[in-house]
């Protein structure tokens, strides 16, 4: 009788081993609006510097990035040694002129408006 009462607990503790980690988990729903925290007027600005001091530095990449995008897409040889460089270029000076905006005026916006991208992409990499 005791073997008997031993083989049927050892045979409850394995279903019970078996059938437990499939029991139903609860899974926490996931809001990035809700669930982080909202960046700071501090923290907008100095992405606003950020971005601002990227666009200066890398602002003449748009020039062989305008480049590369016409030939991907397949535009004749004219265009791409006449038509993009010019575009390149006007692109580069944008790029670097809204950079030289944003670093200067990073400080002075007001603290709830005012630090959304003024070129897209934000980045130019």
């Amino acid at each position: 009788m005791r073997k008997k009462s031993l083989v049927t607990a050892v045979g409850i503790a394995l279903v019970v081993a078996i059938l437990l980690p499939s029991a139903p988990v609860l899974a926490q729903i996931y809001n990035p609006d809700v669930d982080l925290p909202r960046p700071t007027g501090l923290e907008k600005s100095l992405t606003k510097l950020g971005r601002g001091l990227s666009n200066i530095s890398l602002g003449w990449a748009e020039i062989p990035l305008t480049f590369d995008k016409n030939l991907k897409r397949g535009k004749p040889f004219g265009y791409l040694f006449g038509v993009a460089p010019v575009l390149g270029t006007a692109r580069a000076l944008i790029r670097t002129g809204v950079g030289v905006f944003e670093v200067v005026s990073f400080p002075f916006s007001d603290k709830s408006v005012n630090f959304e991208p003024v070129l897209e992409p934000e980045f130019i990499f």
